[in-house]
């Protein structure tokens, strides 16, 4: 939901080589009570375009799936949620900064039982008691467009609602064990994550859910590994009951902590850690872009881990006019195939269609400063002088190139400076195939 991660991915080591890492990994995170039911040429799609076959999810049961979500951002994007990523789910639960009914599902106060004193006196409260008096009339339009204009920084988005949500990780966690005592797994989402559902389930039946399991996309803050919350995590049953005990044993402790800290997920990671829980590195299997948005070359994970080699199970930062589209090709793809999409499968369907030579009011996410130059074809030739360039940009008069091949996504007409993507088409011809010759049977991130 509030998460800030760019491109990809990037989310300890040992001394120098810890501390590189740990800068680059703070650079890319700053870029993610009861159930209520227990992009230019991508094809449209409606809910009625496909038929997700839910009796094919063997184990979905066993799960309890989390939501998280803010009153900024509900009403836009948990909508499609209900016709796609929580469709086929029988048990589910959506809490927010604000109670409310949208389109006819629960969305439940996940504050509700933090301490009154915090609430009443903590700056990061003020957010919340306004928004609890007066609902979103409370503020101002001026407001609304400066928070939603809010920059990153090294101690996350600027933004009330953004300083609020580090709050709800561990009350969630509580809630879902009271709501759901008997759920092998918890499945913590955000309102923005897209997840593979069978190909999670696959991936989750290699684990022994009566033990304790932390599996997520790594992250670093400090000495803390963590789960990064957008890419959504796994939680087995017995190491959330261990971490609820655990917190609540220590709660004005922890109650500090988050209120000093600027990242929920951080948090909640230390509380595991500090019961002897600790995080399983699960990306690739778990992502956090958008498949448009991915370096499917990345080395984030080592470089034997390179996305394109294994399974997807969830993406992160989806527009919500993507879910639809995603949730066709993963329909398809499951149906005529016997195994489940890699990201490189992902990659090759669903990306590769859409791009173009050049396109205009468009961020392909090119990185490497070209300098100045009078043109955009100016800046295509420096591209195609390097031998391993895929792609540039223009932005003003500053060209940018990169090496890593990445879709990147519209951004708007009125935006200043304005951006124009370009792409060599012809090195994109032979990419799928080189990438491919990279694989060596991987499949799941595994212990």
């Amino acid at each position: 939901m509030f998460s800030i991660l760019p491109s990809f991915f990037i989310r300890s080591g040992y001394r120098v080589l810890a501390a590189i890492l740990v800068f680059l990994i703070l650079q890319q995170y700053l870029s993610f009570r009861k159930p209520v039911s227990v992009s230019p040429k991508y094809p449209e799609q409606t809910e009625d375009a496909f038929s997700l076959p839910c009796e094919s999810l063997e184990g979905l049961n066993d799960l309890f799936v989390i939501l998280r979500t803010g009153a900024s951002e509900a009403p836009k994007k948990l909508p499609v949620h209900f016709s796609t990523t929580l469709r086929c789910v029988p048990h589910y639960v959506i809490y927010s900064d604000y109670e409310e009914d949208i389109e006819g599902h629960h969305v439940y106060n996940a504050l509700d039982e933090i301490n009154p004193d915090i609430i009443a006196t903590h700056p990061d409260f003020e957010y919340y008691r306004r928004l609890q008096e007066k609902g979103r009339e409370a503020f101002s339009s001026e407001e609304l467009a400066q928070w939603s204009a809010a920059k990153n920084t090294n101690g996350g988005r600027d933004s009330p609602g953004w300083r609020l949500d580090k709050w709800k990780f561990l009350p969630l966690a509580e809630k879902a064990v009271r709501e759901r005592p008997d759920a092998k797994w918890y499945i913590f989402i955000e309102s923005d994550t897209y997840m593979l559902w069978q190909s999670l389930l696959e991936w989750l039946s290699h684990f022994d859910s009566s033990k304790p399991h932390y599996l997520g996309m790594q992250m670093q803050i400090g000495d803390v590994i963590f789960a990064y919350g957008g890419a959504g995590f796994a939680i087995s049953n017995p190491a959330l009951k261990k971490a609820v005990a655990h917190r609540n044993e220590n709660l004005q402790s922890y109650d500090d902590l988050t209120g000093a800290h600027w990242a929920g997920d951080c948090i909640l990671g230390k509380v595991l850690a500090d019961t002897g829980v600790n995080l399983l590195w699960s990306f690739p299997t778990l992502a956090g872009d958008q498949p448009a948005d991915m370096n499917f070359n990345s080395t984030f994970g080592g470089s034997n881990k390179k996305p394109w080699c294994y399974y997807a199970a969830s993406y992160h930062h989806l527009p919500p006019a993507e879910y639809h589209k995603l949730a066709k090709f993963e329909e398809t793809w499951n149906r005529e195939n016997g195994t489940r999409p890699r990201h490189g499968d992902v990659f090759r369907n669903y990306v590769l269609p859409n791009f173009s030579s050049k396109l205009s009011d468009w961020d392909n996410l090119s990185d490497v400063d070209q300098g100045s130059v009078a043109s955009f074809d100016e800046c295509r030739t420096i591209c195609e002088k390097q031998r391993d360039c895929m792609q540039f940009s223009l932005t003003d008069q500053t060209c940018k190139t990169s090496t890593a091949l990445m879709l990147g996504h519209k951004i708007s007409k009125d935006a200043t400076p304005r951006v124009t993507a370009g792409f060599i088409m012809e090195r994109l011809k032979d990419y799928p195939e080189q990438m491919d010759e990279l694989c060596d049977n991987q499949s799941w991130i595994l212990p």
